[in-house]
This record gives structure tokens, sequence and C-alpha cells, in this order.
């Protein structure tokens, strides 16, 4: 059995890892609800506001699945270290952007630093959790995702408004340097020793590993399930790239008149109601299963955007806020464990690089589809364009995809705090 001292290490880096995601997700919530005001200065239409935020996206496809191989090859804990401290350089440049384009540059800087961090992220988690607690392990590290997401877009909000647009990102910069600082400081190494060949344990054995990560990719690409939870993710990336950090900014200045402040706060509405929602999600998720948290979080997502289109007055926005929080919240933390599930060990950065690939093409694809319906067909179409998509991904998810099966540690000698 593993020995409480290293059991207390992987609970130590489950602590810090949150800590580390606090600080980072504290600083893009800052920027998010001024991205697309500070975008329009430079005289550009919605849809170039989109591929502002697209351009994020795009650099974390081109990254994920590289950034899932580096944690196998130098560990977890260097590219968990490199990933912040990209993002304050490139948020600085941000800060100091000239023009459009020059933004657009930094922006995929920054989007290259997010792919570093977040796989890493993942992977770690991965390490130390157990198919008996890693719904309850995911849960805790949204739950602190949340906090600095929830408190960034209000304080952002009002350090746009009394020191300029551009200022957020210097802020921005500063805390993520220092959660880089705190990962080189204090976050173990978690990657799994490697030893002489041994037989997998049977907790784990959910078939024979490719021997090469482009093997691990294309035999990921053929399983129905990973595709469909993927899927999943890619649509509730799309929906908070798309209709949550562009088209709701946009919809409260230009259709309800809302300054700044008052939409940083409704984007902190919709953080605090994850929060509350994340932890309960993630202990019926190891109860229960995984599905019958998943598809109802994503059904109450949906309905939150025909809300949020209905919205005339700045109060009943609020009120589609708390049920998109809500929604967002019961289904956030689940799919990561859903692939860590039906992932075995050893191809486990792939799994998560390739995972987090797939969500990120809703980063890329929900900002310039929405911006363009947004252009073309009003910002209240927008909404309702994608409460009908994310509806229709999970519908077929629910349908077609199967639950992990329970596995459990048993007598393995991986204990608690294993895979």
């Amino acid at each position: 059995m593993i020995s409480r001292f290293d059991s207390f290490r992987e609970n130590e880096a489950l602590i810090i890892l949150c800590i580390e995601v606090a600080l980072v997700m504290l600083g893009i919530g800052m920027v998010s609800p001024v991205l697309p005001q500070y975008a329009r200065t430079f005289g550009v239409s919605i849809t170039m506001v989109g591929l502002l935020i697209t351009v994020f996206g795009m650099a974390r496809i081109i990254v994920d699945i590289p950034a899932g191989e580096l944690t196998n090859r130098l560990g977890r804990r260097p590219v968990l270290i490199i990933g912040p401290v990209i993002q304050a350089i490139s948020s600085i440049g941000c800060g100091l952007a000239v023009d459009y384009w020059m933004l657009l540059c930094f922006r995929f800087l920054q989007g290259i630093g997010s792919a570093m961090y977040t796989t890493a992220a993942f992977v770690m988690l991965a390490d130390i959790s157990t198919p008996t607690n890693r719904g309850r392990f995911m849960s805790y590290y949204q739950g602190s995702l949340l906090l600095g997401t929830g408190l960034g877009p209000t304080l952002g909000g009002f350090v746009a408004q009394y020191f300029g647009l551009a200022a957020p990102f210097f802020v921005y910069a500063f805390l993520v340097f220092f959660a880089g600082l705190w990962a080189y400081l204090r976050l173990p190494e978690t990657r799994p020793r490697l030893t002489a060949p041994a037989a997998k344990p049977a907790a784990y054995a959910s078939g024979p590993p490719s021997p090469t990560p482009p093997g691990q990719v294309r035999a990921l690409l053929r399983n129905v399930d990973f595709i469909l939870i993927s899927t999943v993710s890619f649509g509730v990336f799309f929906t908070r790239q798309g209709a949550l950090n562009e088209i709701l900014p946009l919809f409260g200045t230009d259709d309800l008149g809302l300054r700044e402040g008052q939409i940083g706060l409704a984007l902190t509405f919709v953080a605090i109601f994850q929060f509350v929602t994340v932890f309960p999600s993630g202990r019926l998720a190891d109860r229960f299963g995984r599905k019958v948290v998943i598809s109802p979080g994503c059904l109450v997502a949906a309905l939150s955007l025909v809300l949020m289109a209905q919205s005339q007055s700045y109060w009943f926005l609020l009120f589609s806020c708390l049920v998109m929080g809500v929604g967002i919240g019961l289904s956030g933390p689940t799919p990561s464990a859903y692939v860590a599930d039906i992932t075995p060990r050893e191809s486990c950065g792939a799994a998560m690089g390739t995972y987090r690939a797939i969500s990120d093409l809703g980063f890329v694809v929900g900002p310039i589809v929405l911006g363009w319906l947004a252009d073309t067909e009003g910002l209240r179409f927008s909404l309702l364009f994608n409460s009908v998509f994310l509806f229709l991904i999970v519908l077929i998810f629910h349908l077609r995809a199967k639950e992990p099966t329970r596995r459990y540690s048993g007598s393995t000698d991986l204990g608690e705090g294993g895979l």
C-alpha cells in the first residue's frame, strides 16, 4: 500500500494545483469582460472580435497534444511552471498593443501558455486520483478555477472602468507570473517513475496501449465514447467562449446599455453559481455515474441561453446567468473524469491533450460562428442558435455514449492516490 507520506504529498499536490489555477483564472477572468470592448477600440467588427477570442483557442489546439507529450517527457511540474510565465509575458504585450494585429499576435502567445498549463494540470489530476474519487478531485480543481473566474470579471470590470481597458492585462500578467513562481517553489512532480515492465493492473485494463503518442491518438479517435465526451466538452467551450465571453458583454452593452462593471458582475454571477454547484456535482458523479450529471447540466445550460436571449432588463439577465452557472457547474468537472475513466494510465498525456484539443475547437469555432451570426442576424439570434446546438450535442451523447465501468483500486499498490 502507498505510504501515508506519499498520500499526503498527493493531497498536497492537489491543494497547490488548486491555488495555482485560482490565480491563473483570476487573471483570465479579469480580461474576459473587457476584451470585446478593448478590441473594438481598434475599430474592428464583431466578427473580428470573435477572431481575437478564437486565435487564443487556435493556439491551444495546436499545442494541446504536444503539451500532453511534454508532460511525459519533461514531467508535469516544468510544464505547469513554463505555461503561466508565457501567459504573463504575452499579457503585458496585449496591454501595450498599438494596433489590432499586435494584439492578435500576443493573444496567440497567451493561448500557447494556456494550453501548456491546462493540459498538464489535467494530467496531474489524473495522476493523483482514482475512479472512486476522480469526480471529487476534478470538482475541487474546478471549484478553485471558478473562484478565480468568479472574482476576476468583477475586479477586471472595475479596474477597466477606473484605470482604462488595458489595465486588466497588466494585473493578469502579475497574477499568472506569481502562479508560475508558486508552482516552482511548491509543486511536487507526480509523473510515475518508469520501472521494469510489469503487468498492468486489472483495474486499468481498458485495452492494450499504442506504442507511440501518434498511435495512442489514433486509438483514441477510434473510441466512440471518447469522441462523444470530447464533443460535449466542445459544446461547452463553444458556449463559454462564444456566448459568455463574446456575445454576453456585447449584448449587455448594445442592447441593455450596461457598463463594464455591470457586465463583469453578470459574469461573476455565472461563476458564483458554478462554484456553488460544482462540489455536489463531483460527489454525484462519483456516486451515481458520469452521464447522470453531464446530460442534465448541459440541458440546463442550453435553457439558460434561451432565457438570456429573452432578457429585457439587467435583473432578468442576471437570472439567466444564475441558470447558466448551475448548468455549467453540474456538467463542468465530470467530462474530464469520464475521459480519465476510459483511458489507460500510459495514454493519459495523449488522452488529455487530444481531449483538450477537441474541446478547444469550441473555443475557436464558437466566437467566429456566433460573431458572424450576431453581425448578420443579431445578438439574440446567436444565443438561440447556441442553445439548439448544445441541446443536440448532449442529446446524441446521452443516447449513444456508454457509462464508464465503475473501477476500484481495490488491493492494488496504487492506493488512494493512484490513477
